[in-house]
């Protein structure tokens, strides 16, 4: 083969022409190769590792182990959440639920799919390795990290959105005062005890002061009667006391005179019986005379003392009279000060019911008040189960667009009713306070009742599984309170720190072991006795038990942010020496020949 001349450092091509035309590179004939414009370099180590990284990527999303493990776990976490949604469970119940079933269930097949890292390339990777085609270092680092990122992708790609979702339907407050109601939406926000404002007086409406929406206070003019008869009708009464006043007068003269003469009686009387002591030197007819006389004047003083019975009982009758007269003046005067109408508490007119010139009949409904800042909820309840646990007093929280209103179960429906669209249910009335807050009165709100959690049955399956997860009476506070972002992302940490642990232990088995069954079988018995091995190293909060006994509290976020992050750190720390020691110690062991 002849050689290729050197180009000429001279010679410049024109513009528009070829360096070969020009003569600075010879023109490539038979047997002369034209010289390569740019070298071909080598990929870097980062560029080898992503290369690798991505093709067992490639493998792992054909492997239908992969395929069945994401097909599996979705499916079953689908309807455990669905199931969990329809017991009204809460979000932390829901998702310890699911994070519980990859810790015991779901590890398994992470072991499988890393243990399967070295399966197809087993035959050709000696040679691979020998033709310095790529280095140890590459091929594990890439292997490490798709084998990790598949895992956590598979994991993370599912319980992430699922997390989400239960956090959205999360039923519970952050309170600590037990489950919530079902949203109730679109509720009319009416006014607590409205204050129906009736006449006092009848008569015809010479004012009216208010119109329907305006706020009044307390005492303020409202309805203005015409009260020139209501002052005549006073004017008879006060004469008509007069008149009355002045026969008690007349009656307690008569009385007196009628004593005056019973007592001039009893002195003719004791006279008569006098002389009729000396009858023994009168005569017959001396003393028949004298006796007929004392029965005269004893008939005179029985008609006396009638007389005054009759005085007597005129003046209780004249007294019961200016009584009757009193009471009228009275009831005149309390017609008249009614003649004004003012509001008796500060708040808002819903009703006007009357217009000035209209004659109105005394206990008309005139105008109703609603109170200032108490208003109430009128909220239809569709589940009886719900409704049985609804008492006074619990708590609640009204929305009304994006401000919220801490309230009270008032009063509890004794019978079904119709709602607004023809349905029968129970009711349940709220009460709460605006805060001087201004328009609520008639617009629509959201309530959640805050309930007191479910009484559940206790039974053998519940036991064990309590016996179990550790749950009981202790983990009240954690089922009362909401699940908050943070702290889900720390419980799914702990079950991708898990899976990264796994997939680390199982490639540095399957290292030593160049067999996959054995590492998959040593990494299933390393993963469960983990627990004790965490124990005797003083690290129990590691230990897969313990993380299903205390999910809940985690979820919860009753737990210590502290000692999560620690064991968090601890984790992905410990899956990252067993990851430095599988590349160490591939890097350093010869294949086999």
């Amino acid at each position: 083969m002849a050689s290729s001349a050197p180009p000429n450092p001279e010679l410049r091509p024109l513009p528009g022409e070829s360096p070969a035309s020009a003569g600075i590179y010879p023109a490539a004939g038979p047997g002369v190769l034209p010289p390569l414009s740019t070298g071909r370099r080598m990929p870097g180590w980062f560029r080898s590792v992503r290369l690798l990284a991505v093709a067992d990527l490639e493998t792992i999303a054909q492997s239908w182990l992969a395929r069945g493990f994401l097909i599996a776990s979705g499916l079953l976490t689908v309807l455990a959440l669905k199931g969990l949604q329809a017991e009204h469970r809460a979000a932390s119940q829901m998702l310890e639920a699911v994070y519980v079933t990859y810790l015991l269930l779901w590890m398994h097949g992470v072991i499988f799919i890393a243990g399967g890292a070295f399966t197809r390339e087993q035959d050709c990777l000696n040679d691979a390795i020998l033709s310095r085609g790529l280095t140890r270092s590459e091929y594990i680092s890439g292997k490490l990290l798709a084998r990790c990122f598949a895992v956590v992708l598979l994991i993370g790609g599912l319980l992430l959105p699922a997390s989400f979702w239960a956090i959205r339907q999360d039923q519970l407050l952050r309170a600590g005062a037990g489950q919530v109601l079902s949203k109730a939406t679109n509720a009319r926000i009416e006014a607590w005890d409205p204050r129906k404002i009736f006449a006092g007086t009848d008569g015809t409406v010479l004012e009216v002061k208010v119109e329907v929406g305006d706020a009044v206070a307390a005492g303020d003019v409202l309805v203005v009667f015409d009260d020139r008869q209501l002052f005549d009708q006073l004017e008879t009464e006060r004469r008509a006391e007069e008149t009355a006043r002045n026969e008690v007068s007349n009656a307690q003269r008569r009385h007196e005179d009628a004593l005056r003469v019973v007592a001039q009686v009893e002195d003719a009387l004791a006279r008569a019986e006098r002389a009729l002591m000396a009858k023994d030197l009168m005569s017959r007819i001396e003393q028949a005379d004298r006796e007929t006389e004392v029965r005269s004047r004893k008939r005179d003083l029985q008609t006396a003392e009638n007389q005054v019975r009759i005085a007597q009982e005129a003046i209780a009758t004249a007294e019961r009279l200016v009584e009757n007269a009193q009471s009228r003046v009275r009831e005149a005067r309390k017609r008249l000060g009614h003649a004004t109408v003012a509001a008796p508490l500060s708040g808002y007119v819903t009703e006007r019911l009357v217009q000035p010139a209209q004659h109105v009949p005394l206990g008309a409904h005139l105008l109703t008040l609603a109170r200032l800042d108490e208003y109430e909820v009128r909220l239809p309840i569709y589940d009886f189960e719900e409704f049985k646990r609804l008492k006074t007093g619990l708590a609640a929280y009204v929305t009304v667009g994006k401000t919220e209103f801490t309230a009270r179960v008032d009063r509890l429906g004794a019978t079904t009713q119709t709602d607004r669209w023809g349905r029968t249910c129970n009711f349940a009335t709220v009460r709460f306070q605006g805060n001087s807050t201004l328009g609520l009165l008639g617009q629509d709100a959201d309530v959640r009742i805050v309930l007191p959690p479910r009484e559940e049955r206790t039974n053998r399956v519940n036991l064990l599984l309590n016996s179990l997860t550790g749950h009981g009476v202790d983990d009240l506070e954690s089922r009362t309170t909401s699940v908050t972002p943070r702290w889900m992302l720390i419980g799914l940490g702990k079950v991708l720190g898990c899976a990264c642990l796994l997939v680390t232990l199982t490639l540095f088995l399957l290292v030593i072991s160049r067999s996959p069954l054995i590492a998959i079988l040593g990494a299933a018995g390393l993963w469960h006795a983990s627990n004790l091995l965490f124990d005797f190293a003083g690290l129990p909060e590691l230990s897969y038990l313990e993380m299903v006994r205390t999910m809940d509290k985690v979820l919860g976020g009753v737990a210590s942010l502290r000692e999560e992050l620690t064991a968090l750190a601890w984790l992905y720390g410990i899956a990252l020496a067993l990851g430095a020691a599988t590349l160490g110690l591939f890097i350093a062991r010869d294949p086999p020949k």
